[in-house]
C-alpha cells in the first residue's frame, strides 16, 4: 500500500527537479518536466517564493532554491555532532597529505557530497557540498557502490554508464570488475574520470555490513605520486575505525 501524500511528493520532486539543474528552471521547464499542469504548478511555486523557499530571477526568468532551504540545511548540520566529528576526522587527513577529502553518501546513482575539507595548496580540484555526480564515475562513487550486483547497477543506470570524461568507465562488466576489488580491498580510485587532472582515492564505510558512507581524497596528477598513494590510503584506514564509530550512530 502506498502511503506517500501526494501534494507533499509534488512539492518535494518539484525542489529535487530545481536543486539537480543547478542553473535554475524555468515555470515551463517546471511542468514539462514533472508533468505538471501550470494551473496546479503556479500557487505550488508563487508559495514557495514567497517564503523564501525559491527565489527567482526576473531578467532570466529562473527559480533557483531559496535561502530558507540553506537555513533549515544549515540547522540540521549544526544540529548533528556527528557532522562536527565526521569533519574532524577529515581536517586530519587533510594535515596528513595536504589534499582535499569529501565525505559523500549514495543517493540513487549518484555521489550526494554532505562534507569537505579543502586542501592547503592553492591549486586543488573545486568541489561543492550538496553536488551530486553519478557514481559510476567517481572514485567515492565506487567506494559506495562496492556492495552492488551487476542487477543493481542495471537498475541504477538504465541508460547506461554515459561518460563525465574521456576516461570514465562505460562498460558495465569493468565498472563491476573494480566493484568486486573495492569490496575486498576497501579501497577505490580513479583517475581523471570525473574531472580531467584529478585523481582520488576513496574508501568505504560501513554499517550494519553495508556501505553507508564514504571518503576520499582528491589529488591534482601533477601532486600524484606513488608515495602519496601510500600516505593517503594509510590515512584513509587509519581514520575510517573512527568514521565507522560515528557513521554507526547517524542517519544516512
Amino acid at each position: 500500500m502506498n502511503t506517500e501524500h501526494k501534494p507533499t511528493l509534488r512539492i518535494i520532486t518539484i525542489l529535487e527537479l530545481i536543486s539537480a539543474e543547478g542553473k535554475g528552471c524555468k515555470l515551463t521547464e517546471i511542468s514539462n518536466k514533472l508533468g505538471i499542469p501550470m494551473g496546479t504548478l503556479s500557487p505550488i511555486i508563487h508559495t514557495l517564493k514567497e517564503n523564501k523557499y525559491l527565489s527567482y530571477d526576473d531578467q532570466s526568468q529562473m527559480y533557483t532554491l531559496g535561502i530558507r532551504l540553506f537555513e533549515i540545511g544549515s540547522r540540521y548540520m549544526q544540529c548533528s555532532n556527528s557532522f562536527e566529528d565526521i569533519t574532524s576526522i577529515m581536517q586530519e587527513i587533510v594535515k596528513g597529505c595536504g589534499e582535499t577529502v569529501h565525505f559523500g553518501i549514495l543517493d540513487g546513482g549518484n555521489v550526494l557530497y554532505l562534507a569537505k575539507v579543502d586542501s592547503t595548496e592553492p591549486i586543488r580540484m573545486y568541489s561543492a557540498i550538496g553536488k551530486r555526480l553519478p557514481a559510476y564515475g567517481t572514485g567515492i562513487g565506487k567506494a559506495l557502490l562496492a556492495g552492488a550486483s551487476m542487477e543493481e547497477l542495471h537498475r541504477l543506470y538504465p541508460e547506461g554508464l554515459k561518460p563525465l570524461t574521456a576516461h570514465t568507465i562505460t562498460d558495465f562488466d569493468e565498472l563491476y570488475r573494480q566493484l568486486k576489488e573495492i569490496k575486498e580491498t576497501s579501497l577505490a580510485y580513479e583517475c581523471e574520470e570525473s574531472n580531467e587532472l584529478i585523481r582520488c582515492v576513496a574508501k568505504p564505510i560501513y554499517k550494519n555490513n553495508s556501505v553507508a558512507a564514504a571518503f576520499s581524497v582528491a589529488v591534482p596528477t601533477f601532486r600524484y605520486s606513488a608515495e602519496k598513494q601510500v600516505v593517503i590510503e594509510r590515512l584513509l584506514n587509519e581514520y575510517a575505525v573512527y568514521a565507522t564509530q560515528i557513521v554507526a550512530y547517524m542517519n544516512l
